[in-house]
């Protein structure tokens, strides 16, 4: 009886440490397998939604705060669109250029049809 608890035992214990080496391998092999990038580059700003933060117009830079990939961000912008874009206002980024956000406003895509 003694031997069998002491087999029952080392049985539960081997069972555990192969159970939880065959889940370390599964979790390794699906980590390589997903692609992590956080790093954001210009090209992740087109066509994204931001807020303007500095009001600005064609003459003048002014600021835009958006999300994006997990990160809040606040960008110079311009523009070139002949309006003034005020504090808290919906923008879209259209291009960047030199560290700097182009931005349109909304009905600006309505305007070209």
């Amino acid at each position: 009886m003694k031997n069998q608890i002491l087999m029952l035992a080392y049985i539960s214990v081997a069972v555990g440490i192969f159970g939880g080496m065959l889940i370390v391998l599964l979790l390794s092999i699906f980590r390589q397998r997903q692609v992590i990038n956080s790093l954001v580059s210009p090209q992740d700003f087109l066509g994204l939604p931001c807020i303007v933060e500095i009001p600005f117009d064609t003459n003048s830079r002014g600021k835009v705060s958006l999300s994006i990939k997990g990160s809040n961000l606040q960008l110079i912008a311009r523009t070139e669109e002949s309006k003034e874009f005020t504090k808290g206002e919906k923008v879209f980024i259209v291009g960047t250029e030199n560290n700097q956000v182009w931005v349109v406003s909304p009905s600006f895509f309505h305007n070209q049809e």
